[in-house]
């Protein structure tokens, strides 16, 4: 997957899930209370939110690797 490709699914908010290591990540969409869009990251169950595109490429990890680094391992669940 490409930087491209993320931002592509996520501004059409498209849900992803995909295995590293033995592991189940997704990537899903919510509202808080607030009414403000989010961006959910993270471990099957254990999501940590985030604001936007731009805040999820800066920030999201999987163990203490940025994701962003690892775009081109991540094979997306069909």
């Amino acid at each position: 997957m490409t930087k491209d490709d993320l931002f592509f699914y996520i501004e059409s908010k498209k849900e992803l899930e995909f295995i590293y290591k033995e592991k189940t990540y997704t990537i899903t969409y919510g509202i808080d209370t607030d009414g403000n869009d989010y961006i959910a990251f993270g471990r099957l169950y254990e999501p940590e939110r985030f604001t936007s595109f731009k805040d999820l490429y800066a920030r999201a990890k999987i163990n203490n690797s940025y994701f962003r680094e690892m775009l081109d391992v991540i094979e997306i669940k069909k």
